[in-house]
C-alpha cells in the first residue's frame, strides 16, 4: 500500500493535463473519502506519455521507430541507384538519336528535343521479369494499396492536427481551458499517427522492388522519364521524416509564447512537405492516365514540367489530399470509439468520446468536397478521352461506379445517423427526435436515385426487352442530373441535421427566435427548390450544358449551409443552457456508427483506385506502352470484389496491431505489473492540500 500511495503521488506530480483529471483546486478544504475509488496511474491516452515517465507505452517503440526508419532509407537510397543505374543502361542500349531531333509532344503539342529513348515493345515473359506463381497484377495491387493508406493516414494526420492546433490556438483568448484541451487533443492525434511512419517506408520499399522485379521495362522506363522527380521524391521523403519526429516532439516545449508561433510554422512547414509528396506521387499515376511530356513513340522531349503538369494531374492531387484527411478522422474516430466501449473509467470514456466525435467532424467536412472533386475529376477524364469516360461511367466499370455510389451514399446516411444517436448526451434532445424519421427517409430517397445506373452491362435479349442500352423509366434517374440532385439534397439533410444537433441541449431566449427559425426554413427550402428545379431542367437540355450546371447546384447547396451555420450561431447566442453535454454517454449503436463509417471510407478508397486504375483497360500508359501480361483484361467483378475486401481486411489487420502494439500492450501490461486494484487506495494515501504532492 506504502508503494501504491508514492506511485499516485509520482503520477499527480507529472500530469500536466489537468482538464483531464480529477485534481482538487489548491485551496479546497475538502478531504479525500476514505473509500473513495481513485484511478490507476495510467494517463488518458496511451499514447500521451510524459516526461518522467519510465514505462511510457511510446518509448521503446520510438527506438524501434527511428532503427526502421535508418535501414529502410537507406536501403531507398539504395535501390534508387540502382533503378537510376538500369535506366542509364536503358538509354545506351537504345537506338542513338539523330543530333538536334525534335518531336511533338503527344498531349500539349509542343515541339521538343527528343531526349529519351522510345517506350518499350513490351513482352511476356520477357520484359516483366520474375513470377512467383500468381499474378503480378493482385501482388502489385496490395503493396500499393497497403501503402497508400499508410501513406494517406500518415501525411492525413498531421493536416488534421495543424488545423485543430490552429483552432485551439485562435481560441486562446476567448475560451483558455478549451483551447488547451484542443490543443492537446492534436498532439494526441500525432501521437496516435507517428507509429504508422515505419510501416509506410517498408511497404514503399517492397513496393519499389515488387515493380523492379515484375515489372522491370516499366519501371526502366517510368525511370528515365521522371528521374529528377524519383530523387526529389526521396528528398522531401527524408524530410518528411525529421519534419514529422520535431513537430510532434517539440509540441509540449514550444507550446506558448513566441515558441508556439515557431511550432505553427513548423506544423504548417510539415503538412506543405507532405502535399509535395502527394503532388509528386501522383504525378507518376497521372502520367500513366493522360501521359504528356513526351511524343506518340513514347520518347522523353526534356521539359519535367509538362510529363508532370498532365490534364489529370491536379484533380488527382485535389481528390487524394480530401480523400487522405477524411480517412484519417475515419480511423482515428474508429479507435476512439473502440477506446470507449472497452474502457469502464468514465473520465476515459468522455474523453475517448470527444475525440472520436471532433475526429470525424473533421472528417464530414472533407466528406462535403469530396464528390464534387470527384465529379471535376471525371469530367477530365471525359474531355481528355470520352472512351475513358464512357468505359468509367457506363461501360465495363459501371457495376464498380454504383457500389462506389452506394458507398458514399452509406457514410451520407451513417454520419446522420451518428448525429443523432450523438442527441443522447445532450438534456433537451427529445424535443427534436420525432424528426428523425423524416431526415432518414429525405435521404433514403436521395439515396436510391444516386445509386440509380444509368446504363448497365445487359445481354441483348435483355436490351432488346428495355428497347435500349437505358431502361425507359429507371434509366432517367440514373443520369447525373439526377445523381447531381440526390447529393446536394443528401448534403442539405446533413447540415440540417448538425443544425439541430447544435441546438439540443439549449433554449433560444433571443427576442427574434420565431422570425430566425422562419428564415431558417426558408433559406433550406428555397436552396432545395433550386436544386429540384436546375435537376429536373437538366433532363431537356445537351449534355454538354447540363454538366455546367453541377456548379451552381453545389454552391447554392454550400452557401445554405454556411449562411444557415450563421444564423443558428447568432440565435444561440446568449440561449440557456440546459445541460453540459455528457460525453461519455453515447449509445452503443453509435460507437458502431463510427465503426462503420471507417469501413465504408476505406472500402471507398480501395474501389476508387481499382475504378482509376482499370480506365486505363490494357495499357500501362495510355496508347503508349501495352499491357502484354496475360492478365491485362479487366478482372471478373468477384475478383474484384474480392482484392477489395482482402486490402481492406489487410489494413484493418495492420492498424490494429499497430494500435495494441503503441499503446493498448504497453497499458495493459503496466496493470498487470502493478496488480493493484483502484478500490484499495485510503484517505492516508491520496494527495490531499496537507500533504504537497
Amino acid at each position: 500500500m506504502e508503494a501504491l500511495g508514492k506511485a499516485i503521488v509520482k503520477f499527480e506530480r507529472i500530469r500536466p493535463y489537468t482538464f483531464l483529471t480529477r485534481d482538487k483546486p489548491k485551496n479546497s478544504s475538502l478531504t479525500p473519502h476514505p473509500i473513495a475509488r481513485y484511478d490507476p496511474p495510467l494517463q488518458i491516452s496511451p499514447y500521451l506519455h510524459h516526461k518522467g515517465e519510465k514505462d511510457a507505452p511510446m518509448k521503446h517503440f520510438g527506438h524501434s521507430t527511428s532503427c526502421l526508419q535508418i535501414i529502410f532509407l537507406s536501403g531507398i537510397l539504395f535501390l534508387f541507384s540502382s533503378l537510376n543505374t538500369r535506366s542509364v543502361r536503358a538509354e545506351t542500349a537504345a537506338p542513338i538519336q539523330a543530333a538536334g531531333e525534335t518531336s511533338k509532344d503527344i498531349y500539349f503539342g509542343t515541339e521538343g528535343p527528343v531526349s529519351g529513348p522510345p517506350a518499350p515493345a513490351m513482352r511476356f515473359p520477357e520484359s516483366y521479369g520474375r513470377s512467383i506463381g500468381i499474378d503480378n497484377r493482385s501482388l502489385l495491387w496490395i503493396f500499393i494499396q497497403q501503402h497508400f493508406f499508410l501513406g494517406s493516414f500518415i501525411l492525413g494526420v498531421p493536416m488534421m492536427a495543424w488545423m485543430l492546433e490552429i483552432f485551439s490556438f485562435l481560441r486562446r483568448g476567448a475560451n483558455p481551458e478549451g483551447s488547451k484541451k484542443h490543443d492537446a487533443l492534436a498532439h494526441e492525434f500525432m501521437k496516435i499517427g507517428l507509429p504508422f511512419y515505419p510501416l509506410t517506408i517498408v511497404f514503399g520499399v517492397i513496393l519499389l522492388v515488387a515493380f523492379l522485379l515484375l515489372y522491370s521495362e516499366f519501371s526502366k522506363y517510368m525511370a528515365t522519364v521522371f528521374k529528377p522527380v524519383l530523387y526529389f521524391y526521396l528528398f522531401v521523403f527524408i524530410i518528411e521524416n525529421v519534419l514529422l519526429i520535431s513537430y510532434t516532439k517539440t509540441w509540449s516545449r514550444w507550446k506558448s509564447g513566441g515558441q508556439k508561433w515557431k511550432h505553427l510554422a513548423l506544423g504548417g512547414l510539415t503538412c506543405l512537405n507532405g502535399l509535395a509528396i502527394i503532388y509528386l506521387a501522383n504525378a507518376l499515376m497521372a502520367f500513366m492516365m493522360s501521359p504528356a511530356g513526351i511524343d506518340e513513340k513514347g520518347r522523353y522531349l526534356g521539359n519535367i514540367w509538362n510529363a508532370i503538369n498532365t490534364p489529370i494531374w491536379n484533380p488527382l492531387n485535389i481528390h487524394r489530399i480530401l480523400a487522405s484527411i477524411m480517412f484519417s478522422g475515419a480511423v482515428i474516430a474508429a479507435y476512439a470509439a473502440f477506446k470507449m466501449m472497452t474502457t469502464r473509467d468514465p473520465e476515459r470514456k468522455a474523453h475517448y468520446d470527444w475525440m472520436g466525435h471532433v475526429s470525424i467532424m473533421i472528417a464530414i467536412v472533407n466528406l462535403f468536397i469530396l464528390p464534387f472533386a470527384g465529379y471535376w475529376f471525371a469530367k477530365v477524364i471525359f474531355k481528355y478521352r470520352q472512351r475513358m469516360g464512357i468505359t468509367l461511367m457506363g461501360g465495363a466499370l459501371s457495376w464498380p461506379f454504383i457500389m462506389q455510389a452506394m458507398l458514399i451514399g452509406l457514410i451520407f446516411m451513417t454520419v446522420t445517423y451518428y448525429l443523432w444517436q450523438g442527441t443522447a448526451r445532450m438534456q433537451g434532445s427529445t424535443r427534436y427526435s420525432h424528426l428523425i424519421k423524416y431526415m432518414m427517409g429525405v435521404l433514403a430517397l436521395s439515396f436510391v436515385i444516386w445509386v440509380t445506373p444509368h446504363t448497365i452491362p445487359a445481354s441483348g435479349a435483355e436490351f432488346k426487352a428495355m428497347g435500349g442500352t437505358q431502361h425507359p423509366i429507371v434509366g432517367y434517374y440514373g443520369t447525373m442530373a439526377a445523381k447531381n440532385t440526390a447529393i446536394n439534397t443528401m448534403i442539405l439533410s446533413f447540415g440540417l441535421c448538425y443544425i439541430i444537433f447544435q441546438r439540443c441541449n439549449k433554449k433560444i431566449t433571443a427576442t427574434w427566435a420565431r422570425w430566425g427559425n422562419l428564415a431558417m426554413i426558408l433559406l433550406f427550402a428555397a436552396s432545395e427548390a433550386y436544386i429540384i428545379y436546375v435537376g429536373v431542367y437538366s433532363f431537356f437540355i445537351p449534355a454538354n450544358v447540363r454538366v455546367q450546371l453541377a456548379r451552381p447546384q453545389f454552391l447554392v447547396a454550400m452557401s445554405a449551409l454556411l449562411f444557415g451555420m450563421i444564423l443558428n450561431r447568432a440565435m444561440l447566442r446568449n440561449s440557456t443552457l440546459l445541460g453540459p453535454i455528457q460525453w461519455g454517454k453515447l449509445p452503443t449503436s453509435g460507437a458502431f456508427a463510427l465503426f462503420s463509417l471507417a469501413v465504408f471510407i476505406s472500402t471507398t478508397m480501395v474501389l476508387m483506385g481499382y475504378i482509376r486504375s482499370s480506365v486505363r483497360l490494357d495499357w500501362h500508359i495510355t496508347e503508349v506502352m501495352k499491357d502484354a501480361t496475360p492478365w491485362a483484361a479487366t478482372p471478373p467483378m468477384s475478383y474484384s470484389i474480392s482484392m477489395v475486401v482482402l486490402n481492406v481486411v489487410i489494413f484493418w489487420c495492420i492498424t490494429t496491431f499497430i494500435f495494441w502494439w503503441g499503446g493498448d500492450r504497453k497499458e495493459a501490461a503496466a496493470l498487470k505489473k502493478s496488480n493493484t486494484s483502484p478500490k484499495l487506495a485510503t484517505a492516508d494515501e491520496l494527495p490531499s492540500p496537507e500533504r504537497p504532492r
